[in-house]
C-alpha cells in the first residue's frame, strides 16, 4: 500500500530531528553536543581515505522508499554522531586518541567500547525522538488516538524501552566503572589481522542473545580498526559475567583463523553492523557485480533482521 502524502511529510520531518545531548557518564552535562567521530579520524580513517573521502552505508529517502548504498563521504563527516560535548569528547577519550592503540591496554580498550556503545545509544535515542514526534503528529491530525493502541504508538514505546535498556547496560558496566577508573569488569577478545592492508573499519554494539527489554541486555561492542598499512585489529568487548554467552555467539569467528576468520567476520559486519567505513580503493577492486551483491545482502539483512547467509563474494577483506 502506498503511503499517504501526509504520512510521508511527517516521516521526512521527523528524519531531520536529532538528539544533541551530551551523553557523558553522569548524563548531567548541559553543553551542546558536537559531531564527534565514533571511528578515529587521524589514526584510523586516515588509513582508509582516498582524496579525503571514504565510503559508508548511506540511506536516501523518497516516496518510492529508502535507497541504501555505499556512498562517498568526506572523512571529517564519516562516522560522526552528536553524542558528546567538545570538553567531554576530548577529556574522556584522551588516553585513546593521543597514542597508538595497544591491545594490552585495558583502559584504551574500555574507552573504545564505551565510544561504540554511546554511538549506538545516541542512535536509539534519536529514534525515540523521531518516533515520538511522528506518533504525536498522527494523533494531532486524528490518524491515531492517544487512548487506544496503534502500530505507531507501539513502535514509539518499544524504542523508548530499547533506549532505557541500552542506557542501563552502559550505566552498569561502563559509566560507574569509568568514573571509578576501574576497567577490569569488561573482557576483551582481540584478533590481530596481520599482513592486512587497510580496507575497512567498523564500530558497533549488538545484542548476542534475545531477551525482553525489561531484562538485562547481553551484548558486545565490536571494533574493527586498521592500525597500520599492514595490520588491522578486531576487538570484541563485553561484560565479564557474560563471557560464556558472548563467546558462544562469536564461536565461528573466534574459533577460526586466516581467511576463514575474515570471511566469518565479514558476514557479521554485513548482518549486524551499519557503522562501517570502506576504503574507496578497496571498493574499486570489487567490481560492479560484486558490489551490488554485497549491497543487496546488506539491505536484505536490514529489512529482515536475519543473518546474511553464505556466499564467497561476501568477503570484505
Amino acid at each position: 500500500m502506498n503511503p499517504k502524502p501526509e504520512d510521508l511529510a511527517e516521516f521526512f520531518r521527523t528524519r531531520k530531528i536529532g538528539f544533541g545531548r551530551c551523553l557523558e557518564p553522569t548524563m548531567q552535562c548541559d553543553q551542546p553536543a558536537i559531531h564527534a567521530h565514533s571511528i578515529q579520524n587521524r589514526q584510523t580513517i586516515a588509513l582508509l581515505e582516498q582524496g579525503d573521502h571514504v565510503l559508508s552505508w548511506q540511506p536516501r529517502f523518497s516516496s518510492a522508499g529508502p535507497n541504501i548504498a555505499l556512498r562517498r563521504i568526506g572523512r571529517n563527516y564519516a562516522s560522526t554522531f552528536a553524542g558528546f560535548c567538545n570538553q567531554h569528547d576530548t577529556e574522556l577519550f584522551r588516553p585513546l586518541d593521543t597514542k597508538p592503540l595497544d591491545g594490552a591496554d585495558r583502559e584504551q580498550l574500555f574507552l573504545l567500547a564505551y565510544r561504540g556503545i554511546t554511538c549506538e545509544l545516541h542512535a536509539i535515542m534519536t529514534g525515540v525522538v523521531q518516533l515520538q514526534n511522528l506518533y504525536t503528529a498522527r494523533v494531532e491530525r486524528g490518524a491515531d488516538f492517544p487512548d487506544s493502541s496503534s502500530p505507531a504508538g507501539q513502535k514509539a514505546v518499544e524504542q523508548m524501552l530499547l533506549a532505557w535498556a541500552t542506557w542501563r547496560y552502559r550505566y552498569s558496566y561502563y559509566d560507574e566503572p569509568l568514573l571509578r577508573r576501574s576497567f577490569d569488569g569488561i573482557e576483551h577478545d582481540i584478533i590481530d589481522l596481520n599482513d592486512q592492508a587497510p580496507c575497512l573499519a567498523a564500530s558497533s554494539f549488538i545484542m548476542v542473545k534475545d531477551a525482553p527489554l525489561t531484562e538485562e541486555l547481553i551484548g558486545v561492542a565490536i571494533n574493527i580498526l586498521p592500525v597500520s598499512e599492514t595490520r588491522t585489529v578486531v576487538a570484541f568487548s563485553y561484560a565479564k559475567k557474560n563471557q560464556g554467552s558472548v563467546r558462544a555467539a562469536l564461536d565461528r569467528i573466534l574459533g577460526s583463523t586466516a581467511d576463514v576468520q575474515k570471511y566469518e567476520l565479514s558476514k557479521l559486519v554485513l548482518s549486524r553492523i551499519s557503522n562501517v567505513l570502506i576504503s574507496p580503493s578497496h571498493f574499486d577492486q570489487w567490481g560492479a557485480e560484486r558490489a551490488k551483491k554485497i549491497t543487496d545482502a546488506f539491505v536484505r539483512t536490514v529489512e529482515s533482521q536475519q543473518d546474511v547467509g553464505e556466499d564467497a563474494d561476501f568477503m570484505l577483506f
